[in-house]
């Protein structure tokens, strides 16, 4: 029985990562290095919650500062340097669930998922999200290292509702 019992855990694992995971909140360093070896860093606070809203706060360095608003049906980039909104239709976007259901064992520590033809490795610990990586169809390759984490924790609607002041310029590409 214990050898069943532990065998249906380790299948579930492989199958199921993310599963029970209903909202996510974390710090973030992200670095992007692209073909030539020039590296990007930001830093900010994740969120994201089920079923596809995420919110990315982006705020270092401090003139690149901007907030990324995400769901099913639109990209809300909210730029305070430029005194600009971006706001764009989700064809096929990256929902950060789907990658996690999506993903399967590859080590102790490792998955690996494939969404939209991009490979992601997932880098986790007793069950909490370390990284993400992948490489983007610019070939830049992307490390996102999480900090802070808090898993399954309420987060109200709203957080999820982009702020544009007033005076800022609306751009629909």
């Amino acid at each position: 029985m214990k050898y069943f019992l532990i065998v249906s855990l380790l299948i579930s694992s492989l199958f199921s990562f993310g599963e029970n995971l209903q909202s996510f909140e974390a710090d973030f360093v992200q670095t992007i290095t692209d073909e030539t070896g020039k590296v990007l860093t930001y830093k900010g606070k994740m969120h994201t919650k089920r079923p596809n809203f995420v919110l990315w706060d982006y705020t270092y360095p401090p003139r690149a500062a901007k907030k990324l608003y995400l769901n099913e049906e639109r990209a809300v980039l909210v730029q305070p340097m430029l005194e600009q909104a971006t706001i764009t239709k989700v064809r096929s976007g990256m929902n950060f669930f789907k990658i996690l259901t999506s993903a399967k064992r590859v080590d102790d520590t490792h998955f690996r998922a494939r969404y939209h033809n991009i490979d992601f490795i997932l880098k986790e610990e007793n069950g909490v999200i370390l990284s993400l990586s992948y490489e983007d169809e610019l070939e830049n390759k992307i490390l996102i290292v999480f900090t802070k984490q808090r898993q399954n924790r309420f987060i109200e609607d709203s957080l999820f509702i982009p702020k544009v002041p007033k005076d800022y310029d609306i751009i629909r590409p």
